[in-house]
Formats: C-alpha cells, structure tokens, sequence
C-alpha cells in the first residue's frame, strides 16, 4: 500500500512537475494592438503634440522603446497579416485591405500552440486564418461600429482557463480605437485652441477637429491599455508575461495612413518584461513581421523561417543593429511605391505612372468622413493659399525619388533627393532597394483588386446583363448582411416606384 503511494509520487514528478516546470519557464505573451493610430499620438515619443496617454507613456518607462519601428503597408489588413504571419506584402500577396493571401500561412497561433500556447484574441481579427485564435468575448469585433465596447471579463477567464491547466498563453487585445468613426472619449479634453497641427497637415477648424476627436478614441485606447496593466498586476502575472504595446499603422488623415510616409508606416513599439528587459530606448530598426519569430525565440522554439527576424538580442540589450532598413510598400487604388528606411534616411522610390495618388475615402466629394471633410477644407484653402496648395501636392503628385533625413526632418518635409549633396545618397538607397524588390520578388502594380474583382463579376454576367453571382441562402446570412440585402431590396423598389411614376 504504502509502495503503491511512493509510486504515484513518483509518477508525479516525473510526468507533471516537468510540464508545470515548463509552463512556468516558458512566459505569457500579451498583445495589445490598436488601430490606425500613428507613432505621434503618445506622449512618450515627444512629438511635438498635444496628447493624453498616461498609461502608455508608464508602460514605455517600463520597458523597451522602439524608435524605429514600422509596418510594410499603412492598411489594416497587411499590417495585422505581417504580425501574425512574420511574412512581407511580396511574399505573402496582401499589399492592402483590398487583397487575400496567395495561400493559407502559418500564424501566430500554429507556431505557438507548437509550443504548448494557448493562443486567444479579444476584438478585431479582420482576417481569418485556417488556424483561428481562440475568440475571447469583451471587446468591440467591428472596426466602423458606432458605439464599440470593451471590457475584461473575457480576457481574465482565458486567462485563468490556461493557468488551472499550467499552459502559457498568448493573447492578443486587439482594440478598435482609434479607427473611424471616432465617437468614442470626450473631444471636450482637447480644446481645438490647443491641438497642434502636423506641420505636413494645412490647419483649420474642421482638422483641428478631426484631430481632437481621435486624440479622444486614443485616450479611451489608452485606458484599455491601462486595464490590461492593471488586471496583470492583480493577477500577479508581470514577471512572467511580455507585454507588448503595437500601435498599427498611422492615422487615417491625408498622408497617415494608406500612404509610405512615417505618418502611416511609423509604429509605436514598447515591450515590458520586468528583470528580463531593462527599460530603455532602442534606435534599432524593426519590423511587425519580426514579432512572431522573436515570440518563439523567447518560448524557446526555431525560429520559422519567414520574412521576420528575432528582436530578442535587441530586448537583451546586446545589440541596436537588427536590420539594416525596413521594406515599405504602398500599392492600392492603382498606385505604387516602394521604399526603405535606415536610422537616419528614407528614400521613396515612386516610378512614373498615369495617374496621381488617389484615395476615394479620402477624396471623394461627397465622402462623409472625418478625414475626408479635412481634405475638402485643405482643397478650399488650396485655391487661395501657396502653402496649402504644396500640402496638398505633397500627398497627391510625387517626384520619382523623394529622400528625408528621418533623425533632423521627422515629418519628411525636406525632399533631398535633388540636393546635389545627397547624390550618392540616393543612388546607394536606390541600389539596395532595387536589391531588396529582387530578393523580394517584388515588382510595382498598378493592379487595383477592387477593380480586378469587379471586372470578373461583369465578365460572369450574361449578355442579358442578369447577374448571376451564386448568393448565400437566407439561412448562411449574417445580421450585417441580411440589413445590407434588405437595403438592396428597398432601394430597387423605390427606382421600380420612380420609373412608374414617370411613365405616368
């Protein structure tokens, strides 16, 4: 009897120790990632602006800070694919929102739950992968809702899910703030006399506004981030969990995002893990695509091989040479760029083409958006006013090579590339970017995937002009879908009730 009990303590600690050895070796990963919020909306940075973000601002002075930290592409979509897969636009197809993977990749949570994770993710996916998070209920899914929620009940039942089965975690907070509509935080915090206008932005009311209004969602963002800190520590979870702060790509303003300029593909970067990375600034230059091999790196994994690079010698303090540039793209609405971004340069390389820059969000006369009626006053500005007028060039007309020395001229306002002292400047960049297209297999296109999708679904409809795309069956409709079907519907019996009406 008693040799019977000696037996199952020795089975014990052999076969459960080790694993709860593990689990308590191997840290949490926690990740809260905003939405299209651009690396001068904190604090933190000393931009120059005018912001409320406390709990960020703590969380960057515990831990390590990345100054040099950017997206491949200023849209949700390849920024949250680059993340999660550890792969660039050129190798995996997702140039921007408009575009699908050229096949189903490995993600975070395959190269995780390798390792024993529990992989989870409150809030916005955008995309679904053949391997799908966990979904974990609190936070608002849909980006354009009108009146997102959270909370964080979700979030501490995964939590304490994983650790009554000694299983480390990874979890993802992907938040909805600071995307458009921007009707979340009190706007009244940021008198409009106090905002200060981007100097690549023409001032006015309805800009001050739009910035006033944004900087509100970035400060309810901000207290997310907040709660987060705060649940961990009650939890009593901060020594063993890496907690990263991502702030996507930039602001959806002319110039931010959907654009290859810092105001769209600059990050904010901070990553904490008290007694394993001192708090600090680091000058390295770094990627979103390099998260997912610096995650298994540091649970103790091969690093896959993808476009990635592990940061963790970076969160060591053994090194600020990681990459020698970051690889930048834009590609959307039938315009291309490309471009890199050392320490101290940045050149764009943007090859004649047949039209200028156009974003129909944006531009669009009648577009309702924020943003979009900050771009109508520009443009009024414009027709009297010198300076709004080079403003509103700079985002739409591009000379072929546009080079800014990024540590003395941060918001790229001075275009050396026709300098005659940065002549061999550019052409250095130009030869190793046209390098990187190659190693990239990376060519410009001027393919716009709306456009492409648009023309098969004319090409599949008969001579009669009768669509006949297959549609869902009533029963597969979501709620969104079902409103939408149901607007169609309305709108074709008023043009029916219109053309009676004048026949009459």
């Amino acid at each position: 009897m008693r040799f019977r009990h000696v037996l199952k303590a020795l089975i014990f600690t052999l076969i459960v120790l080790p694993s709860i050895v593990l689990a308590e070796e191997k840290p949490n990963f926690v990740i809260v990632l905003a939405d299209d919020v651009s690396w001068s909306s904190f604090g933190c940075v000393d931009a120059g602006l005018f912001t409320r973000t406390p709990n960020i601002d703590r969380l960057a002075a515990q831990g390590l800070r990345f100054e040099n930290f950017s997206c491949a592409g200023a849209q949700c979509s390849p920024t949250r694919h680059e993340l999660y897969t550890g792969l660039l636009p050129p190798t995996s197809g997702v140039f921007g929102n408009g575009y699908k993977p050229r096949e189903d990749y490995k993600n975070i949570v395959d190269y995780l739950g390798n390792l024993g994770y529990d992989v989870g993710l409150t809030g916005k996916t955008h995309f679904t992968t053949k391997t799908a998070f966990k979904k974990i209920p609190g936070f608002t899914v849909g980006a354009n809702e009108q009146a997102p929620t959270w909370e964080l009940s979700g979030v501490k039942q995964f939590i304490q899910t994983s650790q009554a089965a000694n299983t480390p975690f990874c979890l993802v907070v992907a938040s909805v703030h600071a995307h458009h509509p921007w009707t979340i935080g009190d706007a009244s915090n940021f008198p409009l006399n106090k905002i200060i206008v981007p100097p690549h932005m023409v001032d006015g009311p309805v800009t001050r506004q739009a910035l006033a209004t944004h900087a509100a969602e970035v400060e309810d963002l901000d207290n997310q981030v907040g709660a987060t800190m705060q649940l961990l520590d009650e939890m009593n979870l901060n020594d063993n969990t890496v907690l990263i702060f991502l702030s996507e790509q930039g602001t959806a303003m002319p110039n931010g995002k959907w654009s290859i300029y810092d105001y769209g593909t600059k990050a904010l970067c901070l990553v904490r893990w008290p007694g394993k990375i001192k708090p600090a600034v680091t000058d390295a230059v770094a990627m979103y695509c390099d998260i997912v091999p610096t995650l298994v790196d540091i649970a103790g994994g091969t690093t896959p091989p993808v476009d990635g690079r592990s940061l963790y010698p970076v969160l060591k303090g053994l090194t600020s040479d990681h990459r020698e540039h970051a690889y930048l793209v834009h590609q959307g609405s039938g315009y291309s760029q490309r471009a890199i971004r050392n320490k101290e340069f940045k050149l764009i390389w943007t090859p004649k083409q047949a039209n200028d820059y156009y974003l129909a969000v944006v531009m669009a006369p009648k577009s309702g958006k924020t943003f979009a009626k900050a771009w109508r006053e520009w443009q009024e500005k414009a027709e009297t006013d010198p300076d709004a007028r080079a403003k509103i060039d700079r985002v739409v007309k591009h000379p072929e090579f546009e080079l800014y020395n990024i540590k003395k001229d941060p918001w790229e306002l001075d275009n050396l590339a026709g300098n005659p002292e940065y002549t061999q400047k550019v052409g250095e960049m130009h030869a190793q970017l046209q390098a990187e297209m190659e190693r990239l297999d990376d060519t410009f296109s001027t393919v716009d995937p709306k456009d492409a999708k648009r023309a098969k679904k004319e090409k599949a409809k008969p001579a009669d002009g009768t669509d006949t795309t297959e549609k869902p069956e009533p029963s597969e409709l979501t709620d969104k879908q079902k409103k939408r079907e149901a607007r169609k519907k309305a709108r074709q019996k008023d043009k029916e009730e219109q053309a009676k009406r004048k026949k009459k």
